[in-house]
């Protein structure tokens, strides 16, 4: 199963993410949306799950969830926008807070790409793909999940292709 993860596009969807979205089987979106057209814009490309953030208007969060989980291909996923850093949310994990406990946790809110594990929790970040800060260019994440590995990531940078 692939998966596209996106975040952060503030209300902005560049045009690439058809082409390097097209074919997978479902997107993660992590908050900051900016507005429902987007997730009607992504569901056109694959059905796509989404959590609302600290930017989202009423309207949005209203309808969204703040933290999502889901299992795909025997791994259990949280959705969530902001987890603070990687080794609190860890505790806070650990502690019994998410339950499963998740094999991946995919979020956004920094704007930072991350690919990382810490307390065997694989924690993923594909950065902003709209309106992206700290000097990070606009990018996205796509991964590959079989039978609960992920076989395959790639960090695809917006505006490079």
């Amino acid at each position: 199963m692939e998966l596209g993860i996106i975040s952060d596009t503030h209300n902005k969807l560049p045009d690439e993410i058809f082409g390097i979205f097209k074919g997978v089987d479902i997107i993660l979106h992590a908050g900051d949306i900016g507005s429902m057209d987007i997730i009607t814009r992504l569901n056109q490309i694959a059905p796509t799950k989404v959590v609302y953030g600290n930017t989202d208007i009423y309207s949005i969060a209203s309808v969204l969830p703040s933290k999502l989980k889901m299992e795909i291909e025997d791994l259990n996923f949280l959705l969530i926008h902001n987890i603070g850093n990687i080794k609190n949310f860890s505790w806070k994990i650990l502690r019994g807070d998410y339950k499963p406990i998740p094999d991946v946790v995919v979020y956004g809110h920094t704007h930072t790409p991350t690919f990382s594990r810490y307390s065997e929790i694989l924690f993923i970040n594909p950065g902003s793909a709209g309106l992206p800060r700290g000097g990070y260019p606009a990018s996205v994440m796509k991964i590959q999940v079989v039978k609960g590995k992920i076989i395959q990531d790639q960090l695809i940078k917006l505006g490079q292709h």
